[in-house]
């Protein structure tokens, strides 16, 4: 089975030589700003995961954050129902291709996924609203981690849908190296764009930075959850904006789940950052 962080690691020193090759060939400004932007990647970008609401709650509860397969086998123990059932019904039409991914690499099914993220809400426009963003410290402990230049359900398979591992070979990238492998994909972009709109190149509703690891994810991990000022808006004027309104089933667990991320958030448990 192919090791992925091994082959992330074997891929730095080509990072690096393709990066100095960028740099060389620009002209001395845009070289310049190519070589800051990088350093602010560097400094800024942490390992963000996009949640849904009931997932912080969870962390809150002191549950550990579980990837598809602790999740599938959580629900088979509790269901009798199979692992691969419940899977499948979670993944939906990605199973396919994400169990082929993970099932080609040593401790695969460990795998937790995230997107650099160096301000904003991170991948809510793909994926889910709350972005938490795990503390410098955990990332700088992670002994397996490695970086992709795109979501690897997408830039890992080839038009017929067929695993594309020399992908891997080619794109993984070390956590050493991360800040140069983003500067790469980027440095057309970077002149046009103010630099208070850098986190967008890191991290938007269109593009990111996959960022695939092992290891357990529970509060400690967690510095910050961002979140948008209109879904924020939303959930407080929903718990707390008519304290008569008739809720249905959903929209009630939904309050509680947002009671008890507010009452968190007074005692000093976690930091809620609202942007926009």
């Amino acid at each position: 089975m192919l090791d992925l962080f091994a082959i992330a690691g074997a891929n730095g020193a080509a990072v690096r030589t393709a990066f100095e090759a960028l740099v060389a060939a620009l002209a001395a400004d845009r070289a310049g700003q190519v070589e800051h932007f990088a350093r602010w990647v560097e400094k800024e970008a942490l390992i963000a995961i996009n949640v849904k609401l009931f997932v912080i709650v969870e962390l809150l509860n002191g549950r550990g954050y579980q990837n598809s397969y602790d999740w599938a086998r959580e629900q088979a123990h509790l269901s009798g129902r199979g692992i691969e059932e419940a899977l499948r019904e979670r993944l939906g039409e990605w199973y396919e291709r994400r169990t082929t991914f993970d099932r080609s690499f040593r401790d695969g099914e460990l795998f937790r996924y995230g997107a650099l993220n160096a301000g904003g809400t991170g991948v809510d426009k793909l994926f889910d609203p709350f972005c938490v963003v795990l503390t410098r410290i955990f990332q700088g402990a992670l002994m397996a981690v490695a970086y992709l230049p795109g979501d690897s359900l997408k830039i890992c398979f080839g038009a017929d849908g067929i695993f594309d591992d020399a992908a891997i070979q080619r794109r993984a990238t070390p956590h050493t190296h991360r800040h140069l492998m983003v500067a790469l994909e980027r440095a057309n972009e970077i002149s046009g764009v103010d630099e208070r709109r850098w986190p967008e190149l890191v991290s938007s509703g269109l593009q990111y930075f996959e960022v695939v690891f092992v290891g357990e994810v529970s509060l400690d991990a967690v510095g910050c959850v961002r979140v948008s000022k209109g879904q924020f808006d939303r959930l407080w004027n929903l718990a707390f904006g008519n304290f008569g309104r008739k809720l249905g089933d959903a929209e009630r667990a939904l309050v509680q789940d947002f009671i008890d991320l507010r009452r968190a958030e007074i005692e000093g448990k976690i930091q809620i950052e609202v942007v926009g």
